[in-house]
């Protein structure tokens, strides 16, 4: 594949130097977390308030993106093909993840023999995050949304002025890309006050247990990574870490935020100007965002393991049978801002009903770490499927 002439896009200016700002503004955070803990617990409403934020920046580009996505590619070559080729790949990538999780969680055993003081453990969830998971619309509402947008770009698509809706829509696009470069200047603040606010709820000797969890989380993760995808971008002829040294400043963004979203504005400009096919690259990737979260597979499989160990639960194959199909389900709802993992986890333990979720605080106590693996771990999963489904239509989708 021929690459475009590489052009300069928001990340290469400024994220360059973030990279250095989030190192500071994680080490100035766990200082004043530790040494400060009063100042640290007063600073939760300031990320919160960020990520809502954020959350509503961010929500119109991805529905501008699978409306114009899905637009686009009814009317082109091998249109069938193509959707064919995603669903295809995006079920089997999820389900592989789901047993790595699950083959990595009864390898290494992290619930097992913990030494956890559950005294000592902060049993209360936050309010926010209570009201959103009383809330019955809160899970299924990324998947109502989803479909709203693929039904607008079905039917923009089989309407004759669609070219005028589209330049629209792409000109909106733009719009809210402009406001959400302005409002990622403020991320290291709000790394910093994430961290602060973390160690000086829990504290680093109560979440010391539990990094064996976190351990295996990351393990996972960069098995999959270099491991799985390794092997299937090798297949497609796709260096994988020439690959992820081209999008390493989208990384460090995902990383800042604990968020793959916060990369989604700016995925595209870059891929694009690596020469991958940008009609395919706008239909895959909002689609990735709800179907291929490889990193939430992992997660959710690991933590379930890790609570089944935790209280020496016994499971029988079926149990496990149906503890993947739920995995499945719920994975699908954990593509919103930073701490819908963990409502996705909420989703998983109610769904199977065999695990207690009494102390499910512990867990929610370390998700903030946890956090920066699944999404990376999904952004890359993302962007590679993007690009072997763009690899594989080269040249046959005009």
């Amino acid at each position: 594949m021929k690459p475009l002439l590489k052009q300069k896009t928001f990340t290469d200016s400024y994220l360059r130097n973030l990279t250095l700002y989030v190192f500071t503004a994680i080490i100035c955070g766990a200082l004043t977390g530790y040494y400060f803990p009063e100042i640290g617990r007063q600073l939760q409403s300031v990320s919160h308030y960020f990520f809502v934020l954020l959350e509503v920046l961010i929500v119109p580009v991805i529905f501008i993106a699978v409306t114009y996505g899905v637009s686009y590619i009814f009317s082109i070559k091998n249109a069938f093909r193509i959707v064919g080729q995603m669903v295809l790949y995006f079920l089997i990538i999820t389900s592989v993840s789901i047993v790595l999780g699950l083959a990595f969680g009864l390898l290494l055993k992290p619930g097992a023999n913990t030494g956890i003081n559950l005294a000592a453990i902060n049993k209360s969830l936050p309010e926010s995050l209570l009201t959103r998971i009383t809330n019955p619309l809160r899970i299924s509402n990324y998947l109502i949304f989803l479909f709203i947008s693929i039904s607008a770009g079905i039917t923009i698509g089989m309407y004759k002025g669609k070219d005028k809706i589209l330049h629209f829509l792409d000109e909106g696009k733009n719009l809210f890309f402009k406001l959400i470069k302005y409002v990622y200047i403020f991320l290291p603040v709000i790394i910093f006050c994430n961290i602060a606010y973390a160690i000086s709820v829990y504290g680093i000797n109560t979440l010391l247990p539990l990094s064996k969890i976190v351990a295996t989380v990351y393990l996972a993760c960069l098995f999959f990574i270099f491991g799985i995808l390794g092997l299937v971008s090798a297949y497609f002829k796709i260096n994988l870490w020439d690959f992820l040294i081209s999008i390493k400043e989208e990384i460090v963004l995902v990383v800042a935020t604990s968020s793959s979203k916060t990369a989604f504005p700016m995925i595209f400009d870059k891929m694009e100007s690596q020469g991958y096919d940008r009609k395919i690259l706008r239909f895959v990737i909002p689609l990735g965002y709800n179907f291929n979260l490889a990193g939430a597979c992992i997660y959710l499989s690991i933590s379930c393991i890790f609570l089944v160990q935790f209280y020496n639960i016994s499971l029988t194959v079926q149990d496990y049978c149906w503890l993947f199909i739920i995995i499945s389900i719920a994975s699908k709802t954990a593509s919103g801002v930073p701490g819908s993992g963990f409502l996705a986890l909420m989703f998983t333990l109610s769904r199977f009903g065999k695990i207690p979720v009494t102390d499910l605080a512990l867990l929610y106590s370390i998700d903030r770490f946890m956090n920066e693996a699944r999404s990376v771990t999904n952004f890359i999963g993302i962007t590679i499927s993007a690009a072997i489904i763009s690899k594989l239509n080269q040249n046959t989708t005009s």
